[in-house]
């Protein structure tokens, strides 16, 4: 009889879960205005215009609504500038994400505030019931005291309550009990949203606005051209009566002489 045992099979790691959202892709777009932010008198950061990629997908009964900013000129890390809002139908549940590491570039111009009062807007006049999954609070999301005073203020805003499990108030959970207990709202003094009207409105004032900036400068340029013309004339002139008045001074001197 042998001694030997048979080895041990290698345990297994278990696949993480399949996401029934991987290739989900937006299917909506719409722009927004950053409105310039100053600091005292001083420009921090001029105004700009960004745009806002929604994705809308429903697989069985799980819904996402996705929310993406995209900013010309601005290069940002993977996994980053959204959020999203996932719907469990069967349990009458939302989750509010992404679940680790919510970053938005460009920073501190009021679009985190923003996108999260578009996802509570559209849970509310749906879902009202559904109950909120708590939001873990993490250390690492916040690099500083600055920032972790961001996320209070915009949580705060939110309607979510705070608890902390640290004395440093950077690791705890933000909790609200149903959908209707939130607060759709954000800063509008730094982020408004653009409709096709408002934009096709500010073009044409812009064309406007240029039309008559050209107007005012081919009248100036006709001004500019007439005072020279003018000017010509006037150095003619005055060259005339120099020429006349030293003949008439060689004529005087000639009689006198004479």
């Amino acid at each position: 009889m042998s001694d030997e045992q048979p080895p041990a099979q290698a345990e297994q790691t278990p696949p993480p879960p399949r996401d029934p959202f991987a290739h989900a892709r937006p299917s909506e777009y719409y722009w927004i205005q950053l409105k310039p932010v100053y600091k005292g008198r001083l420009l921090l950061h001029g105004e700009r215009l960004a745009q806002i990629a929604v994705t809308h997908e429903r697989v069985a009964s799980l819904e996402l609504l996705r929310l993406e900013l995209r900013v010309d000129d601005e290069s940002v890390p993977a996994g980053t500038n959204y959020l999203e809002l996932l719907v469990d139908h069967k349990h009458q549940r939302v989750r509010f994400g992404p679940l680790l590491g919510l970053r938005i570039f460009p920073a501190q111009r009021g679009v985190a505030g923003f996108m999260l009062a578009q996802l509570i807007d559209w849970a509310q006049r749906k879902f009202v019931d559904y109950a909120v999954t708590p939001i873990t609070l993490h250390s690492s999301d916040v690099a500083d005291e600055e920032a972790r005073q961001i996320r209070e203020r915009l949580l705060k805003r939110a309607g979510f309550h705070q608890s902390y499990d640290n004395d440093g108030r950077t690791q705890g959970k933000a909790q609200a009990n149903r959908v209707g207990d939130l607060i759709a709202s954000w800063n509008t003094e730094k982020v408004q949203r653009l409709h096709v009207g408002e934009i096709l409105q500010q073009l044409r004032d812009q064309e406007l606005q240029n039309r008559q900036q050209l107007a005012q400068l081919t009248t100036l340029q006709a001004r500019l051209d007439e005072y020279k013309r003018n000017d010509l004339g006037h150095r003619f002139a005055i060259g005339c009566l120099i020429v006349f008045s030293v003949f008439q001074a060689l004529m005087l001197l000639w009689v006198v002489l004479r």
